[in-house]
């Protein structure tokens, strides 16, 4: 199903990109070739992770991002499962609000849930990633501007064409929106389209676009090939 908005140029006030982290190990540049797992909104589910980490390595992947929520606030027991397994298999964080909630509600306390080791690695994630022409981010990559809003704040027509004049010929990959789809521009209007798995996606022809890869407890998850410029939506259950 595709959805078209008309915006116009004066909704875009560019903003500064700060508080966001270069990866320091870019695999576009260390292995080119190889394909990166992409997963977002576990939510406590362990499992899940486990899976997709299986998956994705039987698909040749050796790279890992997790774009946030990789907790769920109202279960911090599972927390440590969810963390061991991304430290583990050297997973790339991005820090959501279920994250953030988790830390405000154990910092500094004794908890049985939950190590201060799964404490100190969600306080540290960063909000949003570069890498090389992508922006990742759980929701939006306004870290500066919004704060913490921008891991909870809509992606809505007028943040949309703020991505877009801000990231310009820019991929964002976020979270948050838990069923896959794709917003691009089209001359002055944004169309948004599901995006069904097993479909893969030519970047270059689609390029500024903002990718929600969906979330990973429905069984969403994405494959990126840099080297061919390609995403691919798959379901694991």
């Amino acid at each position: 199903m595709t959805h078209e908005v008309l915006i116009t140029a004066s909704k875009a006030n560019v903003v500064r990109r700060t508080n966001i982290a270069r990866s320091a190990n870019d695999p576009m540049k260390t292995n080119p070739n190889q394909a990166i797992g992409i997963m977002a909104d576990s939510h406590g589910q362990s499992q899940a992770i486990a899976r997709a980490l299986i998956f994705l390595k039987e698909h040749g992947c050796e790279t890992f991002y997790h774009l946030g929520d990789i907790c769920d606030s109202a279960h911090p027991e599972t927390a440590d499962r969810c963390v061991n397994l991304l430290r583990e298999n050297n997973a790339f964080g991005i820090k959501g609000n279920n994250d953030h909630q988790v830390v405000v509600n154990h910092e500094g306390r004794q908890s049985a849930h939950l190590t201060s080791t799964t404490i100190e690695y969600l306080q540290d994630l960063p909000m949003a990633i570069e890498i090389g022409n992508i922006v990742m981010a759980h929701s939006l990559p306004f870290i500066k501007e919004k704060g913490l809003s921008s891991m909870v704040g809509v992606m809505g027509p007028n943040e949309a064409g703020l991505f877009f004049e801000t990231y310009p010929g820019r991929v964002l990959f976020r979270g948050h929106s838990h069923q896959p789809e794709i917003l691009r521009l089209r001359k002055h209007s944004l169309v948004t389209d599901n995006i069904v798995p097993g479909k893969t996606l030519q970047l270059a022809e689609i390029t500024p676009c903002v990718i929600t890869c969906g979330a990973l407890d429905q069984g969403f998850l994405m494959m990126w090939r840099p080297d061919k410029q390609t995403l691919t939506c798959h379901t694991v259950f």
